[in-house]
């Protein structure tokens, strides 16, 4: 568990954080040994381990046997597109979430008594859809069955750029189940105010994503930088101990999840690479904690 305005928070290696393990299994046993608390799932990961690997029940008894938790679900692609939109591609292997993919949420979320799930806003779009809210709140309503919380994630490529945006909508939205992923990398890579930050409520942050990354872009794609080009927190450019700070400010204490995808990483034997994600997010936040 890492510290978090006084209030301890398990420390979780996100799905997409680039550990080269040969299989679902030595992924949960690295993470484990390095020292996080929990894992992330995506729906697209979920269905290949149980196609390839292993049962739901033997990915549960995995888990639960190397001390860990499914904590976070992502990811919601475009929670507000026309119905006729889901299932659609949007690149970087997205695809659009249908009410089917919704519905095997919810069951997973069941299974493993997972906390949030990520929401994206839509690709290819700089306007809200009129519907917005209304499909956001649905939304939280459907997780609410399940015992999820949605936590809005801003990405400064689609129409929720950044987290004024994603906080006006959780707000209009009004439900007790929806709050805020905030990710330093769309965080620094788009509107970059930690003013923005500082105006979440405490009770709105309900996830804190942490990588590092070089001062200038990688790579003129977003997509591609994004996907190839994040490091370590500590080992890049980011004034991260500023967004922790901003992020922090209201008393907002949230789960850290360690999101680092990353061609560096890809290279290091698996253990090797969770080990630096969990020390680089812990020395930050504890780092932050002491000041």
């Amino acid at each position: 568990m890492i510290e978090v305005n006084g209030t301890a928070q398990p420390l979780i290696l996100a799905n997409m954080t680039t550990v080269a393990a040969q299989n679902f299994t030595e992924r949960v046993e690295v993470a484990a040994a390095a020292g996080f608390d929990g894992l992330g799932l995506s729906l697209d990961a979920w269905r290949r381990i149980t196609a390839e690997e292993l049962s739901p029940r033997e990915v549960k008894a995995v888990v639960n046997a190397n001390g860990l938790e499914i904590l976070e679900l992502e990811a919601v692609f475009g929670f507000a597109v026309p119905v006729e939109r889901t299932g659609v591609a949007i690149g970087g292997g997205l695809v659009c979430t249908s009410p089917d993919d919704l519905r095997e949420f919810w069951e997973v979320a069941e299974l493993f008594g997972a906390r949030h799930l990520q929401a994206v806003g839509s690709f290819g779009r700089t306007d809200l859809e009129p519907d917005a809210v209304e499909r956001f709140a649905d939304l939280c309503d459907q997780a609410a069955q399940a015992g999820l919380t949605i936590a809005l994630e801003f990405v400064p490529t689609t129409n929720v750029p950044d987290a004024a945006t994603a906080l006006r909508i959780v707000e209009a939205a009004g439900r007790p189940n929806a709050g805020l992923c905030v990710d330093s990398w769309h965080h620094i890579r788009g509107a970059n105010d930690l003013d923005q930050l500082r105006a979440v409520p405490a009770g709105r942050m309900t996830m804190i994503q942490i990588n590092d990354g070089p001062a200038r872009p990688a790579d003129p794609d977003y997509l591609v930088e994004t996907l190839h080009h994040r490091t370590v927190p500590g080992a890049g450019d980011f004034d991260l101990d500023g967004f922790v700070s901003a992020v922090t400010a209201g008393g907002a204490s949230a789960p850290v999840s360690v999101e680092v995808i990353s061609d560096h990483l890809a290279a290091l034997p698996a253990a090797d690479a969770a080990q630096r994600c969990h020390d680089g997010a812990h020395a930050i936040m504890t780092r932050e904690a002491l000041t």
